[in-house]
């Protein structure tokens, strides 16, 4: 592996480049519930385990519709998604979930052998993982926080292996013995027509009786079916279901078997609700009359219900309330476990009250008051979307304004409460791309006003851990940089002028910052013995004494290329760095001694941590240089470098 140095003395260690993604055509589609089939000419569906806003934000801005990105609820909606889909992405947030990462990979992995799995997450969570990731089992592993770039990376990283995954094609004819049977010669057989007809006519009487019997048994067979219970749902409902359920096990009784083919063949024809006697529901409900615990029906009920809803938004959209409440009983009728039940009926009733569908649900000025509520709130819910489309999140016409203001007014209220978190998560993204940026107190700001929503204060906590372990490297780097300059103004003769850049200056802004910081204690001593040599007064330069001079060498931090190097053997990528991707640096001092070894490295900062550090320590013990002089005699001398890790290309 090559290393190229850079003019600050920084060292960037280079590899091979893997090939662009290819070109997707984008089909926009918000987070929902049922994908679409598998096209290999479209971008992936990419189904996503995670709770985290932050995270779903960013997949959300990152792919910019090159993808479809479907969400799960838990584990079991996912496999039923990846079933729906034929084919696509998975992507599992190790923190997001009760369920444990590892074994949850397992059992998808073994549903699924082919799936590409991307796992999100931190340090900890690739140390469980990282048998499964060495084996493959999980394609990529996504470190938090991550960054767009990286998201869109990974999964057309992953789309590209679904796409170059060979697909089962029909069997290719034996050309060879095709050419041999075409070359052969057939005997030539006389036939007698005349003969061939009368036996066909007495052979077509017993013919039709067999065709008549054998459709009678196809007629016997469909009658159960009538017997089922008729619902009364007439909401014609039309929605993108997943496809029909699979052959049933051999255990399962022949009627619950032929109930739940047909449900599946209703749902995925869009036969939801109606007609009474032919649609989803009542298959499903009829197998569960017989088998209370079937969790295929359970689930058929579950998906049902989300199709439902889809038509149920549909019907809002177009200001059509009347099939709206229509198609949102048969959903509650379907699902009544469903979370976005409460949203929908909210919208519902915003609508009519909007339209003046229905009379107020009180009479008099509390009626009045409980219509004019409504449509404030409703006013405030589009402006703060408007405003979350036009990236004004905070300010005075901001989203956060009116979001703030529609909460006083209805703390309650579901579509509110989902707006909040819509927002919560676009400011969790602004603070964590500023973090990224080193923009601390961007990110302070940007935290403050999400922690001001309060809707998700896990991750509020999480990344203001990150922001106060930043501004701690921070002020460490300061206070190492103030102690190097005291050293170098003492080295140069400068110890108290001019006034603003002399060695008394820095000492004492050092002992005002951190009076307890490891060296200002040796270094205010050699700074009152200079003193005391020169009478107070400034001593010509380079006369400071050898020992001195050493012990300001000592405590000193140089750049790394103001040395000569002897031997400077690269530091390795490591292979698991490599092979998902993950670029970064590492920052590091260490010294070089009086014989030009090296010792006492410590790395001060690194990005991504913990990916590249042991890389860097173990090549630092192999470097030997030309070691500094100081008075003619060779000293130990403290020096720093940063050492770049980048995919070639890049």
């Amino acid at each position: 592996m090559a290393a190229n140095q850079s003019n600050n003395g920084g060292v960037t260690i280079a590899s091979p480049v893997v090939e662009g993604p290819p070109t997707a055509q984008p089909v926009p589609a918000p987070i929902a519930a049922q994908p679409q089939a598998a096209d290999r000419n479209a971008g992936a569906n990419v189904v996503v385990l995670a709770s985290d806003p932050t995270l779903l934000e960013l997949l959300k801005h990152s792919l910019e519709g090159r993808q479809r990105v479907w969400r799960a609820d838990n584990a079991m909606h996912a496999a039923d998604l990846l079933v729906a889909a034929q084919s696509g992405i998975l992507l599992i947030d190790a923190g997001g979930g009760k369920d444990d990462t590892p074994s949850l990979v397992d059992s998808l992995h073994t549903q699924f052998p082919d799936l590409p799995i991307v796992v999100a997450g931190r340090r900890d969570d690739e140390l469980k993982l990282g048998e499964r990731i060495s084996s493959g089992i999980v394609f990529r592993f996504l470190h938090k926080p991550a960054s767009a770039d990286r998201v869109r990376n990974f999964v057309e990283a992953a789309a590209r292996r679904l796409k170059e995954s060979p697909s089962p094609g029909p069997a290719r004819p034996d050309f060879g013995r095709l050419a041999a049977a075409r070359s052969l010669r057939l005997p030539s057989i006389a036939i007698d027509h005349a003969e061939v007809m009368r036996r066909l006519r007495r052979a077509l009487p017993p013919l039709l009786v067999l065709l008549a019997v054998a459709a009678v048994a196809v007629l016997v067979q469909r009658i159960p079916w009538r017997d089922l219970a008729p619902s009364r749902s007439r909401t014609p409902a039309s929605a993108q279901a997943s496809s029909p359920a699979p052959a049933a096990a051999p255990q399962l009784a022949p009627d619950i078997a032929r109930l739940l083919s047909a449900a599946g063949v209703a749902l995925s024809q869009g036969r939801l609700a109606s007609p009474p006697g032919q649609n989803a529901i009542e298959f499903y409900r009829a197998v569960l009359l017989r088998e209370p615990d079937n969790a295929e029906a359970r689930r058929g009920l579950a998906r049902t219900a989300e199709a439902l809803l889809l038509d149920v938004e549909k019907a809002l959209e177009a200001g059509d309330t009347m099939a709206a409440a229509s198609t949102l009983d048969s959903a509650r009728s379907a699902d009544p476990t469903n979370a976005r039940l409460d949203f929908y009926s909210s919208l519902l009733v915003r609508e009519r009250v909007r339209r003046q569908d229905v009379a107020p649900p009180q009479a008099g000025i509390e009626a009045s008051a409980e219509r004019a509520r409504a449509e404030h709130v409703g006013r405030l819910l589009s402006l703060a979307d408007a405003r979350m489309r036009q990236a004004r999140l905070s300010g005075g016409d901001s989203a956060e304004t009116y979001l703030l203001e529609a909460r006083t007014a209805d703390p309650d209220d579901p579509g509110v409460q989902q707006a909040l978190t819509a927002l919560s998560g676009r400011m969790l993204l602004e603070a964590n791309q500023a973090l990224r940026d080193g923009d601390s107190r961007s990110a302070a700001v940007w935290l403050d006003r999400t922690s001001a929503l309060g809707v998700d204060a896990p991750a509020v906590a999480r990344l203001r851990a990150e922001l106060e372990s930043a501004r701690v490297a921070s002020v460490q780097e300061d206070r190492s940089r103030l102690l190097a300059l005291a050293n170098q103004r003492i080295a140069q003769g400068r110890l108290t002028d001019p006034a603003g850049d002399s060695a008394r200056h820095y000492v004492d802004l050092l002992r005002s910052a951190d009076p307890s910081y490891p060296g200002l204690e040796d270094t205010e001593a050699l700074l009152a013995s200079r003193l005391q040599e020169g009478e107070g007064g400034e001593a010509p330069r380079g006369q400071l004494p050898a020992a001195a001079a050493r012990a300001v060498a000592a405590q000193e931090v140089l750049p790394e290329n103001e040395l000569a190097r002897v031997l400077h053997p690269p530091a390795d990528y490591p292979p698991r760095a490599r092979a998902r991707g993950i670029e970064g640096w590492v920052e590091v001092q260490f010294t070089v001694t009086a014989d030009g070894a090296t010792r006492d490295p410590v790395v001060i900062g690194a990005s991504p941590a913990g990916v590249f550090d042991q890389a860097v320590l173990d090549s630092i013990a192999k470097w030997r240089y030309e070691p500094r002089r100081v008075a003619g005699a060779p000293v130990d001398q403290r020096v720093q470098l940063r050492v770049r890790f980048q995919l070639s290309g890049r």
